[in-house]
């Protein structure tokens, strides 16, 4: 089984490209400077070999060097979720840190991952 869903990810290391207007580089900048890195809008895809991200191509033009992040289901520790306003945010902990994203449907889709996972 495998799910595909529209998302933003959390990417720390994410830089915005020489596309950006000066102004809004600015804002960029602040909100990447308070929270340690920006979001992403791509695709999340859940599988039973792990999670991928791969960020759409309009984001891929507007960050520099942004590639895919695959995270392999040995590597997963746990999955939850948190509250966000418009879409829930699924943070998921692995051995290499943690990813975060965020998603219509993030609570059905949190308890989805545990169970695929086996983090029950």
């Amino acid at each position: 089984m495998e799910t595909r869903k529209l998302a933003n990810a959390f990417i720390p290391g994410a830089s915005p490209s020489g596309l950006i207007s000066a102004g809004t580089l600015s804002t960029i900048n602040r909100f990447r400077e308070k929270w340690g890195g920006l979001w992403v809008g791509g695709t999340v895809s859940i599988s039973s070999r792990g999670i991928s991200f791969s960020p759409n191509r309009l984001n891929r033009a507007l960050h520099e060097s942004l590639g895919p992040i695959h995270i392999r289901a040995t590597d997963i520790r746990s999955v939850t979720r948190e509250f966000g306003w418009a879409t829930g945010i699924v943070v998921v902990e692995h051995t290499h840190g943690e990813f975060r994203f965020r998603c219509y449907g993030a609570k059905k889709l949190a308890a989805t991952m545990a169970v695929c996972f086996d983090l029950s």
